[in-house]
């Protein structure tokens, strides 16, 4: 085999969606004319995912995001859609299923409903969390985020879909700038320790699963147009006090694509 025809190999396992490289799964791979292909075969089901071809680099996935109608996961979307990746997305009402972009495929449900995940998982590679509860919440504890994250993991468990993104915060223990944690929150956010106690559940169910996972902890999320860099630290305490959604989504889908910072938390800042 030559060292051309390795690298090619190599560059095609990488892209093969997590699900794919499995104990239980046996990987062909071809490389044609600078086209990669790869396929899933001899699954435990019998059944086997058709051929997918990357080109320039990046394959196109079948994308699920939890939380689309969010400034965060509506530019999640965005971003994955611009990328030329299939999006599903979760609606709990009809409302939010009329907010669906154009090309996205759509299914009706909660996300505590194992049914409902289970249906939108159907076929996919990846995902990206992005639920909440509604800017800064109303003070009090809430559940949901850390429950619907087990529904979700289990789900993905049952699909054999092994990478998920979740939008976590800046401040829990051991991120965030001391500024930040002990001065900002307590004077003007004093409704963010619930959400952050119920993202400190959602990273350890993150930890305690076997999914190849990251916990993307956010500063506070603004509009607007991508800046283009994002400032990038484990502990959180090198980084800012916002991003634009468009570059929180570029860094999910890029952790994504290029398979980083795999079963970690991570800070994120412009």
């Amino acid at each position: 085999m030559s060292a051309a025809f390795g690298s090619s190999v190599a560059q095609v396992l990488t892209m093969c969606p997590p699900s794919v490289l499995t104990n239980h799964t046996t990987v062909v791979t071809v490389v044609i004319n600078n086209s990669n292909y790869c396929r899933e075969r001899s699954r435990p089901d019998g059944r086997s995912r058709p051929l997918t071809t990357t080109q320039g680099g990046v394959r196109n996935m079948k994308l699920v995001v939890f939380g689309s109608t969010g400034m965060g996961g509506s530019a999640a979307v965005a971003a994955g859609l611009e990328r030329g990746h299939d999006v599903t997305v979760l609606a709990r009402s009809q409302a939010s299923a009329d907010k669906a972009p154009p090309g996205v495929r759509v299914v009706r449900g909660d996300a505590l409903d194992p049914a409902a995940v289970a249906r939108t998982l159907d076929g996919a590679d990846a995902v990206i969390q992005y639920l909440g509860v509604g800017g800064l919440g109303d003070g009090k504890p809430n559940d949901f985020v850390p429950d619907a994250t087990r529904v979700i993991i289990e789900e993905m468990r049952a699909h054999r879909i092994e990478r998920l993104v979740c939008a976590s915060n800046m401040g829990l223990p051991g991120s965030g700038a001391f500024l930040f944690r002990r001065v900002l929150v307590p004077l003007f956010a004093r409704r963010l320790p619930p959400i952050l106690d119920a993202k400190v559940v959602m990273e350890a169910r993150l930890a305690d699963s076997e999914l190849a996972w990251t916990a993307v902890r956010l500063p506070a999320l603004k509009a607007g147009a991508a800046k283009g860099t994002v400032k990038v630290d484990p502990t959180g305490r090198a980084t800012g006090y916002a991003i634009t959604c468009a570059d929180a989504a570029d860094f999910m889908l890029d952790s994504i694509e290029q398979r980083r910072h795999l079963r970690t938390a991570v800070g994120v800042s412009n």
